[in-house]
């Protein structure tokens, strides 16, 4: 519901300011005061584009802004949610428009594009008038006027409950069955890399010790030479060698160790240690060269590196991996088999999801042309009243593809005159004719809805009796719901829980649109206009107030 609405430099609107409420609000005022500018503006609001006559003009920034009660809508606060879009139970809907015809939208000052300002606006006001692109002009509104006429919406809860299931289930098994294809289709060559890692069963750490073995047979000679000469260094008798003089020193510096302080005893024994552990080094020296290096196998390390660098390069991985790559392999061959059971798991649960889906959605299309013949009949005899008799409404229900609301296309047809074929309804050249034909499908079809509904020219060449049943359907509409209307019919004025006047005033030689909310007496006086003229008479006073008390 649309509590506040606020115009700025739109047309010939300076400012204005406007406070709605619930039920049946009229708009009155002589012919091309302005009316339609309000009307334009909640186009606007809607995320309609800007048309080139309504740009602002020398440098003048027009801006609309519009305070909306969604506490009913769960809807768009979710889809505000998602956009990070902090609300509580109110929003404040903004369209500023440039003097070059660029506008932006916002909802919470959160700058939104036109998409998101239509997918929110549609679910809180449409609008009826000959030129308008929302109501019953757009039919993907139709579907869903049918259900609420139906109300089925356990039904339908069912049916999008079970569709969101049959999404998650698809998704899941492409998923499985991209997997599946994708190793199937390189599985002759991970099996040639399996069989061929498996034969040379690689080893965690084995390429650097053979790279060792390789370096120590390939320089051998130069190792032998070395260490002898080392050796010899250590246990030679003249001169004498490593182990003889530490041997000498630790004997001349033991005859005198209790002649020494305690600092110095620490530093001899510590050399006692380093003589061992140096005695230690050439027994394993020793140990090492007398071992006899089997040159004949260098040919097989040298082979076994080649091959564990071939492999490497072939999986663009470090030597030292290749045997988490064997296992890697390995496991997708198993991975393989595993989920080609588990598309069969997977198509069989798909399969009777879609059957669950299929059913309720033959469920629902029956109940939809079951309460379609209803409607039909109920807003066909509506049409009379309306000044419609020769119209005929129609439900046309035909299959589509599958959507979270079934398989079923639902489109209003129409024909205004006997003559004429059954059409769609965005086929009507007449606003008056599809106003009211919009109204007589709202008050039939949509008990529930909570959405602000806006008609122009709804009472457009009728009068009397059926002014009088047009606005009886409006207050009845406007019962639980906030109806906007733009009327010349005192009947439906007379109608009007909240009254706007709509009129041009001068000022500085410039003519500006101003609205004021009346009551009592300046109601009276605005409705007896309606009747008799820019003369009011006493007669036409008095035929407002019972019009009014009626």
């Amino acid at each position: 519901m649309i509590r506040h609405l606020s115009i700025n430099n739109l047309m010939l609107i300076d400012k204005i300011e406007m406070d709605f409420g619930i039920g049946l609000c009229v708009l009155t005022g002589e012919t091309g005061a302005g009316k339609s500018m309000i009307l334009e503006s909640l186009e606007l609001l809607s995320g309609r584009r800007v048309k080139t006559n309504i740009r602002p003009d020398n440098g003048q920034t027009t801006i609309i802004t519009a305070l909306v009660e969604i506490s009913k809508y769960t809807f768009i606060k979710k889809v505000l949610d998602q956009l990070d879009i902090n609300v509580e139970d109110e929003i404040i809907i903004k369209r500023i428009i440039d003097s070059h015809g660029k506008s932006k939208a916002l909802i919470n000052d959160n700058l939104v594009s036109l998409t998101t300002l239509k997918a929110i606006t549609s679910n809180l006001f449409e609008i009826h008038s000959q030129f308008s692109e929302q109501g019953l002009l757009d039919n993907s509104t139709h579907m869903s006027t049918l259900d609420d006429f139906g109300n089925y919406q356990s039904e339908l809860k069912k049916l999008s409950e079970t569709w969101l299931e049959l999404r998650a289930a698809e998704k899941k098994y492409l998923v499985e069955l991209s997997r599946f294809e994708e190793i199937k289709n390189k599985r002759d060559e991970f099996e040639i890399y399996y069989n061929e890692l498996k034969n040379f069963e690689p080893k965690k750490g084995e390429f650097e010790k053979l790279e060792q073995k390789k370096k120590i047979l390939q320089n051998s000679r130069k190792i032998n030479e070395n260490l002898n000469e080392i050796i010899n260094n250590f246990i030679r008798e003249d001169p004498p060698g490593i182990e003889k003089l530490f041997s000498k020193n630790l004997l001349m510096l033991n005859q005198i160790r209790e002649l020494l302080d305690q600092t110095t005893i620490t530093e001899i024994e510590k050399l006692d240690s380093i003589s061992y552990e140096a005695s230690e080094i050439c027994r394993t020296l020793e140990n090492f060269l007398s071992k006899e290096l089997d040159h004949s196998s260098l040919e097989k390390i040298d082979d076994r590196v080649s091959d564990y660098k071939r492999f490497s390069q072939k999986h663009s991985i470090e030597p030292d991996l290749l045997e988490s790559k064997l296992i890697e392999i390995k496991n997708k061959l198993q991975l393989s088999e595993e989920s080609n059971l588990n598309i069969k798991k997977l198509t069989d649960n798909l399969k009777d999801i879609e059957k669950k889906y299929l059913d309720q959605s033959r469920l629902i299309s029956n109940l939809r042309k079951k309460n379609a013949e209803i409607m039909d009949n109920k807003i066909n005899s509506e049409f009379p009243e309306l000044k419609l008799e020769n119209a005929r409404f129609k439900t046309v229900i035909s299959d589509c593809e599958s959507t979270e609301f079934g398989k079923d296309k639902v489109v209003f047809n129409i024909k205004t005159n006997p003559k004429s074929k059954m059409g769609e309804i965005k086929s009507i050249s007449s606003g008056g004719e599809l106003c009211r034909i919009a109204l007589a499908i709202k008050v039939t079809a949509e008990q529930e809805s909570v959405s602000t509904v806006v008609f122009d020219e709804v009472d457009s060449g009728i009068g009397g009796a059926v002014s009088t049943a047009v606005g009886e359907r409006l207050k009845k509409l406007g019962k639980n719901r906030q109806v906007l209307v733009v009327t010349h019919s005192p009947q439906v004025a007379s109608l009007g829980v909240h009254h706007f006047l709509v009129k041009k005033k001068l000022l500085n030689d410039m003519t500006f649109i101003d609205v004021v909310k009346i009551y009592g007496h300046d109601k009276t006086n605005e409705i007896a206009r309606m009747l008799s003229g820019k003369q009011i008479t006493n007669e036409a006073i008095e035929a407002a107030k019972k019009l009014i008390e009626s």
